[in-house]
């Protein structure tokens, strides 16, 4: 069997899904994101120096990305764990010296001794 066919009998039997994760904006205090942790990658920041990081979670929408901001990266680094379960959620934004503005977030897991239930 060549790729073509593979692909073929995979969509036939609905067996493909979409791995292009949609961008989470975060546009209003309260909005926020359920899902599993899939990794984390660096993005060149476009407004100064240094980087920041891009999210990548498994959401029961499917894949989403999205930013927290590097002050936030730098809190969560030793916390987050891949395959673990997040709640993020935008607090709003603070103004910060400078006259610049950092957003703010709640980032929430399950306690270490919780087991979830099988789904149904």
């Amino acid at each position: 069997m060549n790729f073509q066919e593979l692909w073929n009998n995979a969509e036939k039997e609905k067996q493909v899904i979409d791995v292009t994760p949609q961008w989470v904006p975060w546009e209003a205090a309260g909005q926020f994101l359920i899902g599993r942790y899939k990794g984390s990658s660096e993005v060149d920041s476009s407004l100064g120096e240094g980087t920041y990081l891009q999210y990548l979670f498994d959401t029961d929408d499917g894949l989403v990305k999205c930013s927290l901001g590097r002050a936030t990266d730098n809190e969560l680094k030793t916390v987050m764990v891949i395959g673990q379960i997040f709640q993020i959620t935008f607090l709003g934004q603070v103004k910060i010296k400078g006259g610049r503005h950092v957003n703010q977030f709640s980032v929430k897991t399950f306690d270490d001794d919780y087991v979830p239930l099988p789904p149904e």
